[in-house]
């Protein structure tokens, strides 16, 4: 199966300092994340639909999204960024494509388009990652193209059976700014292993 989606530049572990362990402050805001993604799956389902007999498709217009999809707890740059996002996907697929369909298997990322996070270097080479509205940061190692990431995607990775894991999360390095990719799917599960203990 051949994938539309933009292919990251670098893909590194994702670890947390020592004195903060664990990833339970990041579960609020993958949760947030989720919630806007399911805003918008909720608006463009029926949207579009009412729109598959017509002759000519009118996308919606940004201030429609902005008006039916609500920023809820996202930061202001990854909100509007989706919102840009979502406008730029309905006029290219012009309604005949719809979103993932939100589940925490197959969507359970957050994207950060580069105003919402920060880059820096820290000791022993290793760089951390600070995102607006999580106090402690994320740390990196190995990432040589600091002053080029434009765009990342941060998730948890996936387990044997397909699934997010909670304990080793990963950081994917883009150096385009995707603002926001509305139809990013971070699995299918996979057939293989569906049903396996």
């Amino acid at each position: 199966m051949q994938s539309t989606l933009p292919r990251w530049n670098v893909r590194l572990d994702a670890f947390r300092p020592i004195n903060t362990p664990g990833w339970s402050d990041f579960i609020p805001t993958l949760s947030y994340h989720y919630q806007l993604h399911e805003k918008a799956v909720e608006f463009l389902g029926p949207y579009n639909a009412k729109q598959r007999s017509a002759d000519h498709y009118m996308p919606p217009t940004r201030d429609i999204l902005l008006d039916r999809i609500s920023q809820g707890r996202v930061n202001y740059f990854t909100y509007t960024a989706f919102i840009n996002s979502l406008v730029k996907f309905c006029e290219i697929t012009k309604g005949h494509r719809a979103l993932p369909t939100p589940h925490p298997s197959v969507v359970h990322s957050i994207q950060l388009p580069l105003p919402a996070f920060e880059l820096h270097k820290g000791p022993n080479d290793d760089k951390i990652i600070k995102i607006i509205g999580i106090n402690t940061p994320v740390v990196v190692k190995g990432l040589r193209v600091l002053n080029e990431i434009k765009f990342i995607i941060i998730r948890p990775k996936l387990a044997k059976l397909g699934t997010p894991s909670s304990v080793n999360w990963e950081v994917l390095f883009y150096r385009h700014n995707h603002g926001y990719i509305p139809e990013w799917v971070d699995t299918n599960l996979n057939p293989r292993w569906s049903g396996c203990f």
